[in-house]
Order: C-alpha cells, then sequence, then structure tokens
C-alpha cells in the first residue's frame, strides 16, 4: 500500500496533478475501508442470526423439559393431597370403637404411603445452559432469574421427599412387615400401575388389628403427614413457577 501510494504520488507530482490523484486514492481506500465494514457487518449479522437461532432452539427444548416437569410435579401435587386424606380414614379406623374394619381397605391405605413420590432430579439440559455461560446469553431477566432460582426450589422439595425415602426404609416399610405381607401391600400399590398381580400365594399370618393397635404407627402416621403438608406447600409454589417459566419461553420463542 505504501508502494502504490509513494508510485502514484511520483507520477502525480510528474504531471502536477497531485491533488486530483491525492483525492482519488483516499477514495479507493475509503471504498476499501467501506468494503471491509459491510463484510464485517454481514459476518456479525450471521453470527447474530445463528446464536438467535440456537437460543430459539434452547428455549424450544427447555419449554419441552419444562411441560413435562409440570406434569409430573401435577401428578405428585395430587397424589400426595391424596395420601394426606388417607392418613385422615387411617387415623379414623384407629380410633374408631367399632371391631370391625375391611383389611382390603386398610392394606390399600397403608400400601399408599409406601410411594417415595421420587422426582426426576436430573435437569441436565438446565445444568448445560449453567454450565457454558448461556444463562447470560437470556436477554429477558425474569426468564434468567426464575431459571436461576428453579434449583434452589427444587432442592427444598428434594429434601421432603428425602426424608419420605428414608422413613418408608427404616421406619415405616419395617413396621408394616412385623404384620402384613409385602406382596399383599404391594397388591394394593396402584400408584402408576406398579402394583403386583393379585392372588399371589400368602403363607404369612397377618395381623391387621395388632398393626393398628400399635402406637408406633399412629406416630409415624402423624410424621409422615406434616412432612406431606409441607411438601404439598413446596409442590404447589414448585407448579406455580414451572407455569411461570413456561409462559415465558413461549413469550421468547415467539
Amino acid at each position: 500500500m505504501i508502494k502504490l501510494f509513494r508510485k502514484i504520488r511520483q507520477k502525480l507530482l510528474s504531471e502536477n496533478k497531485f491533488s486530483k490523484y491525492l483525492l482519488y486514492a483516499v477514495g479507493e481506500i475509503v471504498l476499501v475501508v467501506i468494503g471491509i465494514l459491510i463484510a464485517l457487518q454481514i459476518n456479525n449479522w450471521n453470527e447474530g442470526k445463528k446464536e438467535a437461532e440456537s437460543q430459539q432452539k434452547l428455549f424450544a427444548n427447555l419449554k419441552i423439559d419444562f411441560e413435562n416437569r409440570l406434569s409430573e410435579l401435577e401428578e405428585f401435587h395430587a397424589s400426595k393431597r391424596q395420601a394426606i386424606t388417607n392418613i385422615s380414614r387411617i387415623n379414623a379406623i384407629i380410633s374408631s370403637s367399632h371391631k370391625e374394619f375391611d383389611e382390603d381397605e386398610v392394606g390399600a391405605l397403608l400400601a399408599y404411603q409406601l410411594n417415595n413420590f421420587s422426582f426426576n432430579e436430573d435437569f441436565k439440559l438446565l445444568e448445560g445452559v449453567f454450565n457454558t455461560g448461556l444463562i447470560n446469553d437470556i436477554k429477558n431477566e425474569t426468564l434468567k432469574r426464575k431459571l436461576i432460582e428453579w434449583p434452589q426450589l427444587v432442592e427444598e422439595m428434594l429434601e421432603e421427599q428425602r426424608i419420605f425415602q428414608n422413613d418408608n426404609l427404616t421406619k415405616y416399610g419395617p413396621l408394616l412387615e412385623k404384620y402384613i405381607s409385602n406382596r399383599r401391600l404391594y397388591e394394593h400399590f396402584d400408584f402408576r400401575n406398579y402394583a403386583l398381580p393379585k392372588g399371589g400365594q400368602i403363607t404369612l399370618k397377618e395381623n391387621y388389628e395388632g398393626l393398628l393397635k400399635d402406637p408406633l404407627l399412629e406416630n409415624l402416621l402423624a410424621t409422615k403427614e406434616v412432612h406431606l403438608r409441607i411438601s404439598v406447600i413446596d409442590l404447589g409454589n414448585l407448579t406455580n413457577e414451572a407455569k411461570e417459566i413456561i409462559r415465558l419461553l413461549e413469550l421468547t420463542h415467539d
């Protein structure tokens, strides 16, 4: 470029037309610069378009993920409310002055409490958004904030889930095993059609009356009810947040 300029300058000086050719040279340089700037702008536009399309795909996938989780949350919310109702019914049977009760009904009510309500903790897509820094590219500040707060809300619910799992494994389950056949219980356990086929042979001598009279049962059910009621509140909050995140993702995606 310098050599070219010197050559032009010498030519202009020799022809005494320096001003005219200097203006021409500057014009050429300006055109080259403008061309470079336009090329850079087009490249930036293409990159921005690709980035926007990638973000739209991310939002679409996040929406599907949250819709699936919302369905699970609503199922657990309804199931835990049913579990609370069932505990009230068991307590009514325990406190009843009548000696007779329906063993099938009691078995079904007790079996329902074996549900750990195991919510899927795996949020790989959302974790990827955090780990890759894509969360910072989300322009909707409300959506960004809610996505950041989501893991903590889930963790609060999972605390109750872990308590349920531990109590069922170490306290509630072992108590029932002393009086009732596990086979019988799991024949009654109808959550998501997980129940065993009915009619299997049972040789264990069952004692429903002894179980209902055991004070430990009433205490364990009281503990379960407390955690269920806390969990129902957490699930309600989590469900509302999931709905709002889905709504914001829909707006962003559109």
